[in-house]
């Protein structure tokens, strides 16, 4: 089997200001590895943080503890902290912080692995049912406060957790030909599972997007009516092909 990416788009916060989009994502150039992070808005430029992160899991999809703080390192290196303003140099002594969702297609091309750490979500599809949503099943589950991968090292005890991979790793998913899978940031994941069960449900409002315009006019409908919060909104479609 292989992966086919269907279709991807990212709406801002605000259309006006898309260069303060604060979602990144990356693939690799064979297909096999995806990768989502949404920053967290009240860091320090953690858009850069959470763009990094994407690209070196794209390129390296090894999550360990050393590719963490290598990830760390790279960030600090590319700061001048000299030039930073006072205000600046107080929100970089903070940190930045970003979830991170992964994918990676197995050898074999008949299983995947998703890792998540943070809140962005995953759905596995299949004839259009939902056979497995991850790391939450329920939308009260986003209003809890998620674990973030920082750039102080002292934010990323959590990685030394015992067991902690396979904690943030779900089950393998078990792919067939037609299998849908969709991977997006927590206002569209929330969004998601509180709608999953109402007339168009979100699923099949979802595989029918085709279009960045649908999405913006989908995004902003949801918002109008309260059913998705205001926020970087994400979602990437990936279809399950024959070789």
């Amino acid at each position: 089997m292989k992966l086919r990416l269907d279709f991807a788009a990212s709406v801002p916060k605000d259309l006006e200001q898309a260069d303060l989009n604060e979602d990144n994502w990356a693939t690799s150039l064979d297909l096999t590895c995806f990768a989502l992070s949404d920053g967290a808005s009240e860091s320090y430029d953690s858009k850069r943080w959470s763009e990094m992160l994407v690209n070196k899991y794209a390129s390296n999809p090894a999550f360990l503890p050393d590719w963490v703080h290598q990830a760390v390192a790279e960030y600090n290196s590319g700061i001048d902290f000299s030039n930073l303003s006072w205000s600046q140099q107080m929100a970089f002594d903070r940190g930045s912080y970003a979830t991170l969702l992964t994918l990676q297609l197995a050898e074999n091309g008949a299983e995947a692995e998703i890792l998540s750490v943070g809140d962005s979500l995953a759905i596995h599809s299949r004839t259009g049912e939902v056979l497995m949503s991850y790391p939450f099943t329920l939308p009260e589950q986003f209003d809890e406060r998620p674990q973030l991968l920082s750039t102080l090292c002292g934010g990323n005890d959590f990685l030394a957790e015992t067991n902690l991979f396979h904690k943030r790793t779900c089950k393998t998913w078990h792919l067939v030909e037609g299998d849908v899978i969709y991977l997006m940031t927590d206002a569209v994941g929330q969004w998601f599972l509180r709608c999953l069960s109402s007339v168009p449900s979100s699923l099949e409002a979802l595989s029918e997007i085709d279009t960045f315009d649908a999405f913006i006019e989908l995004v902003h409908r949801c918002r109008s009516e309260g059913n998705m919060k205001l926020d970087d909104s994400t979602m990437l479609r990936l279809v399950v092909e024959n070789e």
